[in-house]
């Protein structure tokens, strides 16, 4: 398939003199196109060994299928096409995939949230496993359903053992718009592996029920203690959820975007690391938002979060993720845009994937932004991972409007506009 060249466009954000330390060169991306029609629309990608042949192949997840691209030529695959509308009786959309060998056996199996509904609160929303017995041979086994199923993702909640499979709803049973912070949190779920996950029942505790609109969260062990900590972007912020001996305790990290209307708070986030070892929190707000929103941490454990707004506009951001692609101690800030822009906004034109680099030692944090595409995919869902072993991440984004599916290879900078 044939590789076009992209040009990073370097624009500094909050430029600040205190930056002290020289940043890494840049890479260079070239984007490939491995599908210009995945599926009407592209809700999820991931990056997972399919056919256990040990190279990392991509997976997409559409409204009626799985669909994964063979390394390292990418032939496309299809995984149970319709078979979760069938099951569940209706045409509704698949939404959410997670990738794992769920039974032990030593093939790759997906769990699935389909029948997407998102607003209806009271119906809707279901969850499978699809079991591998072969690349060509799955089937579909019922875990349960929650309205508004809308992001599942496997974390080491107790440290020991198999993940947990944590499913996050949209929104709170009831519910209703445009105030989707009134009435109901949505209950976020962490379901247990069975001995017998075919046949045995999937233990399931509840997490949270207070926070509303939990677009997206981010399993992480943030204190070191083997356990993954959860944290969530809702209706009234960004917060973390740490499950103990005591049960799960709930802190707020961030408030979001509360002046926004009629949608509030935090999207998508992600947690990254900057070079000197600390944290900073990425976000798109509001709910669905037009801004990309930095949080870095306190001074002290007692003390707010420090909220920065780096870009905006850009019209509904829906994907976050964090990766070090150039190779120096922080990590970058990944951003995927689903529409475009209107026409003159004082921004990039959109919709598109766009990476903004920490500027070493800056005060307040400053970033590069680099336009990795811009136009060429209307980002519902982009992720990093490295494809061809090299340690360099590249970038993966899937369409809604553009029903395509893309990576962008990562190219050392001096070796910008090699052939592939």
């Amino acid at each position: 398939m044939r590789l076009l060249r992209y040009s990073p466009c370097l624009v500094l954000l909050l430029p600040s003199p205190a930056a002290s330390q020289e940043a890494a060169p840049f890479p260079a991306f070239e984007v490939q196109e491995i599908d210009p029609h995945a599926g009407n629309v592209v809700y999820a990608v991931n990056v997972a060994d399919v056919n256990g042949d040990d190279r990392p192949d991509v997976c997409a997840l559409t409204e009626d299928a799985i669909v994964w691209y063979e390394s390292p030529g990418w032939t496309r695959h299809e995984i149970l096409k319709g078979a979760t509308q069938e099951a569940a009786g209706t045409r509704r959309d698949n939404v959410c995939f997670a990738p794992l060998d769920i039974d032990g056996d030593g093939d790759l199996d997906f769990a699935i949230g389909a029948d997407w509904r998102p607003t209806d609160t009271q119906a809707g929303g279901t969850l499978f496993w699809a079991r591998q017995d072969g690349p060509e041979d799955w089937a579909l086994i019922p875990i349960g359903g929650e309205p508004t199923v809308h992001r599942m993702r496997w974390a080491q909640i107790d440290g020991e053992g198999r993940p947990e499979l944590v499913v996050l709803p949209l929104q709170g049973r009831g519910t209703s718009g445009p105030d989707w912070g009134a009435g109901a949190g949505t209950r976020v779920l962490v379901f247990s592996i069975p001995g017998d996950p075919s046949g045995d029942d999937w233990p399931v505790e509840v997490a949270e029920d207070g926070l509303h609109a939990t677009h997206n969260f981010h399993p992480i062990d943030r204190d070191g203690d083997g356990e993954e900590e959860l944290v969530i972007g809702s209706w009234e912020g960004v917060f973390q959820l740490d499950r103990g001996d005591g049960g799960w305790a709930r802190s707020k990290l961030g408030s979001g975007n509360q002046e926004a209307v009629p949608n509030k708070g935090a999207s998508e986030v992600k947690v990254g690391r900057l070079g000197d070892g600390s944290e900073y929190i990425g976000t798109i707000e509001p709910w669905h938002g037009f801004q990309v929103v930095v949080y870095t941490e306190p001074e002290t454990a007692e003390a707010p979060w420090e909220r920065r707004v780096i870009d905006e506009p850009l019209t509904w951001g829906h994907a976050v993720w964090t990766a070090n692609l150039d190779g120096d101690p922080a990590e970058e800030l990944i951003i995927g845009q689903r529409d475009p822009n209107p026409e003159g906004t004082a921004n990039h034109a959109g919709p598109g994937v766009f990476v903004y680099d920490p500027v070493p030692g800056s005060d307040p944090i400053a970033f590069t932004k680099h336009a990795i595409d811009d136009g060429g995919v209307a980002v519902e869902d982009a992720m990093a991972a490295d494809l061809d072993g090299d340690g360099r991440p590249e970038l993966i984004a899937g369409g809604r409007a553009s029903h395509n599916v893309r990576i962008y290879w990562n190219r050392p900078a001096v070796e910008a506009g090699g052939d592939r």
